[in-house]
């Protein structure tokens, strides 16, 4: 399903950040993760052009979402990004996430997981659906 993909998975709970891994490994992607902003800041340092998309918490304990976003972005411009949150409630006005970026409520179901990452690929063009 996500054969050819590195995923960058960027969250400050260590369980969470395993079971997104585990469940994005098996839909077929490559997962690398970091634990907050300055280890996401490295990983986009030594895979330069190399992640295809980032699931980020908008908060972390270092930084933010949308800080990641920019350090993914400075290195892979074509990069997706995937927010997750586990707020109540969610008020775009007040951080410009861009034009692509989506949102998954956290918790969510690992199905849930893998159908919001294939449709951020379809809603870029970099898929087709599937029929």
């Amino acid at each position: 399903m996500l054969e050819h993909l590195r995923i960058l998975v960027v969250d400050d709970e260590p369980d969470l950040i395993e079971i997104v891994r585990r469940v994005l490994s098996r839909a077929g992607a490559e997962v690398i993760t970091a634990s907050g902003l300055a280890g996401a800041e490295r990983l986009c340092a030594e895979h330069p052009k190399g992640i295809d998309l980032a699931i980020t918490d908008l908060k972390l304990n270092d930084g933010s979402g949308p800080q990641v976003a920019e350090a993914v972005r400075a290195t892979c411009p074509d990069a997706l990004i995937m927010y997750m949150s586990g707020l109540p409630y969610f008020d775009s006005a007040v951080v410009d996430l861009g034009p692509d970026a989506s949102v998954i409520a956290k918790p969510f179901r690992a199905t849930e997981l893998v159908d919001m990452v294939q449709v951020a690929l379809i809603r870029a063009g970099r898929v087709a659906p599937e029929r």
